[in-house]
């Protein structure tokens, strides 16, 4: 089966150019055509400060604050809620310190 695929231009100038791969999805108008969207990449910026918690980790720069924490559903000896209000509270000291240091 032959289907046909749309791609930006811009995404097509980074495959060729850089010689990699592309991620993405593929929108399909009909079982033969579809579109190609690439996937938005945050590539962080040069004043990103990164603390890594015990489940996730906390990104902070000029502009935004990010947590991010994950937890294995496998792990039976953790208490979940628990954890997150302690990683928060981690992740709310470490983001409090660093604004005093960075813009005092």
């Amino acid at each position: 089966m032959t289907i046909k695929i749309q791609i930006a231009d811009k995404a097509y100038q980074q495959m060729v150019a850089g010689g990699k791969r592309l991620r993405g999805t593929i929108g399909l108008v009909n079982p033969k055509e579809g579109n190609f969207n690439a996937w938005a990449t945050d590539t962080g910026k040069k004043d990103d400060v990164v603390y890594k918690l015990t489940h996730g980790r906390v990104r902070i720069n000029s502009v935004r604050t990010l947590v991010s924490m994950r937890f294995d559903t496998k792990e039976e000896c953790i208490d979940v809620p628990k954890a997150i209000q302690m990683e928060a509270q981690k992740a709310s000291e470490f983001t409090h310190d660093w604004e005093l240091i960075e813009f005092i």
